[in-house]
């Protein structure tokens, strides 16, 4: 089992990225707003993993910390959970605002991720509850994920909505800089449909 993996950042994309360790490159999925952390091409990281062993791939899962690992595992353990949708679980809340949610008994901001309708936002509250009921939590603040470079508020939400860093910087350059924020999130949106 590959637990852990200290190397250079070769390459990134929207979804994963390619870190080399001594001369082999390990493809590595991981949540969006992780790999807006992670360091810039040719530096240096190190990542906590989970290999995903299945009949016709394996997959290696990337996380920056411990707690994001085992928010992980216990979102996949839900029935009706792949990995793609643990992922995007993630990318949208991180493991603060998943805490968050479930401690507060919302479901709602859940299903805000794609790939998660719902039911099955209501099983993972009712999941993940009685196994988080003792757990210690981490605060908003500090699961907040750094902005990317350059990026305003819409910009910054378009890509928690999954959208890539570089089609939520174009959609929010053409919504402007003033007005009302939610106004100007539908107007990038908008932008980003018509392409």
């Amino acid at each position: 089992m590959i637990s852990e993996l200290t190397g250079t950042v070769v390459h990134k994309e929207e979804d994963d990225c390619i870190v080399e360790v001594h001369g082999i490159g390990f493809r590595v999925d991981m949540s969006r707003s992780s790999l807006a952390q992670l360091p810039d091409v040719r530096a240096e990281v190190h990542l906590y993993t989970h290999l995903a062993v299945r009949e016709d791939s394996w997959r290696l899962i990337g996380f920056l910390d411990r707690d994001e690992r085992e928010a992980f595992l216990d979102l996949i353990a839900v029935g009706g959970m792949g990995i793609r949708t643990a992922l995007s679980v993630l990318s949208v809340l991180g493991v603060g605002g998943l805490e968050d949610a479930i401690a507060q008994d919302q479901w709602q901001p859940i299903k805000d991720a794609p790939g998660v309708g719902a039911k099955l936002a209501q099983r993972i509250l009712l999941e993940l509850s009685g196994k988080w009921e003792n757990k210690p939590r981490r605060s908003q603040k500090d699961a907040q994920v750094p902005r990317p470079r350059g990026l305003d508020d819409v910009g910054e939400a378009l890509v928690a909505l999954g959208y890539s860093i570089e089609e939520a910087d174009a959609a929010s350059r053409q919504a402007g800089s003033t007005g009302d924020l939610p106004a100007r999130i539908r107007t990038a949106l908008r932008a980003l449909d018509r392409r």
